[in-house]
């Protein structure tokens, strides 16, 4: 086989050598970085060789040149190819999804080198992207504002826009440079909001965009209210059943709601056929938002309680094993101060004996000396010898009392710089825990405020006492609208009773309005506000040549909205990190290469001093925004970091993985806190719920987790419809949002209970 093979080779490359020379980047390069260079690449380099260029293949690596110019048989990659000489290249099961090169391709990998292995120039070439087919159409990416107001998804290469407090669809964003309303030529890859909400970033295939909002002012007076009023009958049903005072009402367009201006100051949404109060609408917009200040206040100052509380109760056995060693040390202490005395007491007899011993060795000496030089004297001689012993003995025996005696006082010293060791740590920790327990009072203090200020407010939202002095339904029934007596018109979201516009100002005028029973009645006919006139429009696009180097695939505002972070780089090659200024456009700095493989996730810390960063090459790295300086490297997963997210606090550190896992990571420390398991596939997504430890999580299993970052488990949305790619929740955990591959993006309660499915029709 090698040899009909090798005969091939031969007859293709002298029937080819009439033909014009190969060029590497046009002929061999292709299936080279098909089957070869993704095991052998600057990254990679298996083996110390490097096949991206033939100049760094003639180079070679542990085995020499690779490639011999002039003479192909005699190559390595050829001898590899042909898997002679024990060489088998690629390997069989390797996990790049690498093939053996075929016959041909190897014939004219074997002639590029017998022709001299010349390289090329590699042709830029304008990558076309085709038209996506209908049924292509995931949803890649989700956003949301910080206010939990507006989310946006990419479906496909078009970016959607949805209301939260409506629930429904506001805006399509589309570049007009685009066709069929498309806002990228490639799939959306990544999407983020600005803190304020008034930018949305999209990366996609080597490019960036940046959406405005652009709001104007409230049309005022857009639309006269065609909601006519409740019949006699059911206002007295509603009353009754309700147990309030009726001052007006207004049906929705399908006869199915009721909305009623009430004496108590509320507006309330009546199910008209069942006669059942859906919900009561109070408050106004700014009230809402500091609801909404406050609830996150005291979720903070709960997480800074919880911290703390821990913080404590690990000094606490810190100190509870440091007061085993002090025990330990002082009962050192006590022991070797009991038996000091006795090593004492036994020194000067032995340095007696030696005193002896030694002046009997003294005066044998002086007898054997005194003796005539030719006449020794055996018995003196041996008198002189056994003298000598004892003395060795002697001091010996010296010795060894001497050196118990320092070694207990050398343990009584040790022991006593233990105890003060101990001490001195255990001081500390009492001022950590004092320290602690401070930080505790301070942010009780700051909770019991923030919980008071709550109460208050709504103590006054339910107490108002100004009377809507009229009420209409929006045609759609999404909005009710309620105009009161001060002059104030206030519109609600029928869903979800969120006050979502306000205005002053006189919006009514006096008519006469007959009901379906026949009467007729003096009412005040609202003319309606028809929302602002808010659109979003492309400010700006980020894609200079070279710029990006492919997908963009994580877009991160700073905390403060004045700079853009993108993730993405050179797939096995290179994770890129660019940096620009929010405002401008501009490029402020540039970290090539900060990761192996693309980056795939991008956070700021809770202060934007540090960026967090997760990438294909498996590592998570947290980077110093000033300067660049690498503060941690995060090894933890098996595969890809898919998701990165700081906690509120900034403590904790959470990856997720295409591992199938989460880790949280304990910021303070630099080291791991905890690897959560349970998924069955990739965990796509995580985010931390507003001011709380725990995360929600998407995942290729269908499901939507909520976990602690200790790993515990506190809900999971099972048995959706597809492959979910990412989910988000506004901050305090009451609406969790998440979208896939089925295109629909959908949105759940706290509990779990489905709200809205947003098609992409």
């Amino acid at each position: 086989m090698k040899a009909s093979l090798l005969l091939l080779l031969s007859s293709l490359s002298t029937a080819a050598l009439a033909a014009e020379e190969l060029d590497y980047y046009r002929d061999v390069y292709p299936f080279l970085k098909a089957n070869c260079i993704s095991c052998h690449n600057k990254t990679t380099a298996k083996a110390d060789l490097n096949m991206e260029t033939p100049e760094l293949m003639i180079k070679g690596g542990e085995n020499g040149p690779s490639i011999i110019p002039g003479k192909g048989a005699e190559s390595l990659i050829v001898q590899a190819s042909l898997h002679t000489n024990d060489m088998e290249m690629p390997p069989p099961n390797n996990k790049s999804g690498a093939v053996n090169l075929i016959p041909e391709q190897i014939a004219i990998l074997k002639l590029w080198i017998d022709q001299g292995a010349k390289g090329s120039v590699m042709e830029e070439r304008a990558v076309v992207l085709q038209a996506f087919s209908a049924s292509i159409d995931p949803i890649y990416t989700v956003a949301l504002t910080r206010d939990g107001r507006y989310v946006a998804c990419g479906r496909s290469n078009h970016i959607y826009v949805y209301d939260l407090a409506t629930r429904q669809f506001i805006a399509q964003l589309s570049d007009p440079a685009e066709k069929n309303g498309a806002a990228h030529r490639a799939l959306v890859q990544s999407l983020a909001f600005s803190p304020d909400g008034t930018r949305l970033a999209s990366g996609s295939y080597r490019e960036v965009k940046v959406w405005k909002l652009d709001e104007g002012k409230h049309a005022q007076a857009v639309e006269k209210s065609t909601s006519a009023p409740a019949s006699a009958d059911l206002i007295k049903k509603i009353s009754a059943a309700g147990k309030v005072t009726v001052l007006n009402s207004a049906m929705s367009a399908d006869g199915n709601q009721v909305a009623t201006g009430c004496a108590d100051g509320s507006v309330r949404v009546w199910d008209a056929a069942a006669v059942k109060q859906l919900t009561e609408l109070r408050g106004s917009v700014a009230a809402a938002r500091k609801t909404a200040e406050l609830d996150l206040a005291i979720a903070a100052q709960t997480l800074e309680q919880t911290f703390q509380k821990s913080e404590i109760t690990r000094i606490d056995t810190q100190d509870k094993a440091l007061d085993v060693l002090l025990g330990k040390a002082k009962e050192a202490i006590v022991a070797m101060n009991k038996a000091l005395p006795e090593k004492q007491k036994a020194v000067p007899p032995t340095t007696e004996a030696k005193t002896t011993a030694q002046k009997a060795v003294d005066e044998a000496a002086a007898k054997v000396k005194a003796l005539p030089a030719d006449k020794p004297d055996a018995a003196l001689e041996k008198q002189l010898k056994d003298a000598q012993d004892k003395l060795i003995t002697a001091k010996m025996t010296e010795v060894s009392a001497l050196a118990a005696v320092s070694a207990a006082q050398s343990n009584v010293k040790d022991a006593e710089e233990d105890m003060k060791r101990i001490t001195d740590a255990k001081a500390v920790n009492a001022k950590a825990v004092e320290a602690a327990n401070k930080a505790i009072a301070a942010a009780k203090a700051l909770q019991d405020k923030a919980a008071a200020e709550l109460a208050e407010l709504k103590k006054t939202v339910a107490a108002a006492t100004v009377k809507p002095a009229a009420v209409s339904f929006s045609a759609d029934a999404r909005r009710v609208a309620g105009f009161f007596e001060d002059g104030t018109l206030r519109v609600w979201a029928t869903a979800s009773g969120l006050p979502i516009e306000e205005s002053s100002g006189s919006l009514a005028v006096t008519g006469i309005t007959a009901s379906s029973d026949g009467s007729f009645a003096a009412t005040k006919t609202l003319i309606q506000s028809a929302g602002s006139s808010s659109r979003w429009t492309l400010e700006r696009k980020l894609d200079e040549k070279g710029l990006f180097a492919d997908r963009v695939n994580a877009v991160r505002f700073s905390p403060d909205g004045k700079t853009l972070a993108t993730g993405g780089g050179e797939l096995s090659r290179s994770g890129d990190i660019i940096f620009f200024d929010a405002a401008s456009g501009k490029v402020t700095q540039t970290w090539k290469e900060k990761h192996s493989d693309t980056v795939l996730c991008l956070d700021y810390s809770p202060d934007g001093k540090r960026l967090a960063s997760g990438a294909a090459d498996k590592i998570a790295r947290v980077t110093e925004v000033a300067t660049g300086k690498q503060l941690n490297l995060f090894e933890g997963h098996t595969h890809h970091v898919t998701s990165i997210a700081y906690r509120s606090d900034g403590r904790v550190l959470a990856t997720a993985g295409a591992d199938g896992t989460v880790v949280t990571w304990d910021m303070i420390i630099g080291e791991r806190k905890r690897k959560i398991e349970g998924w069955t596939k990739e965990v796509t997504s995580l985010q931390f719920i507003g001011a709380t430890n725990q995360l929600v999580t998407s995942a290729g299993d269908n499901r939507i987790r909520i976990v602690t970052d200790d790993g515990t488990e506190v809900r999971s949305i099972a048995d959706l419809p597809d492959y979910m790619q990412a989910a988000v929740s506004v901050p305090n955990g009451s609406t969790f949002i998440g979208g896939g591959e089925d295109s629909i993006l959908r949105v759940w309660d706290g509990a779990g209970k489905e709200l809205a499915v947003f098609g992409s029709k």
